[in-house]
C-alpha cells in the first residue's frame, strides 16, 4: 500500500509533468500546417496600423494598412519567417508597431513573470498547507490533569442540561445524568421532584 506522503508526492509530480508538457506545447508553434493566407492574416493581426490608433493592419481599411497587408502577403509567399516580417516592419516604423511583446530580452519577462508567479504561488500554498497539517497533527500530549478538567467540565454541562430538561425517573440514561448532575452540584439532593 502506498503511504499518504508518497501519494501526495506522486500527485505533485504528475501536476509538474502536466504543467511542463503544456508549457512545451505552448512554446512550440503547433500551427505549421497553416496556409499562406492564414499566416499573412495572423502576422497582420500582430502589426499595428501606422495611421490608425489601436487597430492592427487587419482591422484597418485605410490605404497604408492595405499596402502593409499586401507586402506581408508577398513576404510570406517569398518564404520569410513570421519573426523576420515583424522585424522588417519594426525597423521601418519603430518597435511600437509590433503588437505582441518580444520573447527575448527584457520584453520576454512579460511572458515569464506570470508563469513564475503562478508556480511560486502554488509552491507557497503547498508549503503553507503542509505546515498547517503538520502543526495540527503534531499536537502535544494531553496530561491527565487536563483530561480530568475536561471531564469535569463535561459533567457540569451535562448536569446543567439535566436540571434544565428534568428527565423522568427511571432508565439508565436518566440515572447517569442524575449522577453527573449531583457530582457537579452536590447541593442538589434530587433533580426530579
Amino acid at each position: 500500500m502506498i503511504s499518504r506522503r508518497r501519494k501526495v508526492l506522486l500527485s505533485w509530480l504528475l501536476v509538474g509533468v502536466s504543467l511542463a508538457t503544456m508549457l512545451a506545447f505552448g512554446v512550440v508553434d503547433g500551427r505549421d500546417g497553416r496556409t499562406n493566407a492564414e499566416r499573412a492574416h495572423d502576422i497582420g493581426a500582430t502589426i499595428a496600423c501606422p495611421q490608425c490608433v489601436g487597430q492592427s493592419v487587419v482591422e484597418s481599411d485605410v490605404a497604408i494598412a492595405r499596402e502593409i497587408r499586401a507586402e506581408i502577403g508577398r513576404l510570406v509567399v517569398a518564404g520569410h519567417s513570421d519573426d523576420d516580417i515583424r522585424t522588417r516592419f519594426a525597423e521601418r516604423y519603430g518597435d511600437w508597431v509590433v503588437l505582441t511583446p518580444s520573447t527575448s530580452g527584457v520584453s520576454g519577462l512579460v511572458w515569464v513573470i506570470p508563469v513564475v508567479g503562478l508556480l511560486v504561488g502554488v509552491g507557497l500554498l503547498a508549503l503553507t498547507l503542509s505546515r498547517w497539517r503538520r502543526a495540527s497533527t503534531a499536537g502535544e500530549e494531553v496530561s491527565e490533569e487536563d483530561q480530568v478538567l475536561v471531564e469535569e467540565a463535561r459533567d457540569r454541562v451535562l448536569g446543567k442540561r439535566a436540571t434544565r430538561f428534568r428527565p423522568s425517573a427511571g432508565g439508565v440514561e436518566s440515572e447517569r445524568i442524575r449522577q453527573l448532575a449531583q457530582r457537579s452540584k452536590p447541593e442538589l439532593d434530587e433533580i426530579d421532584e
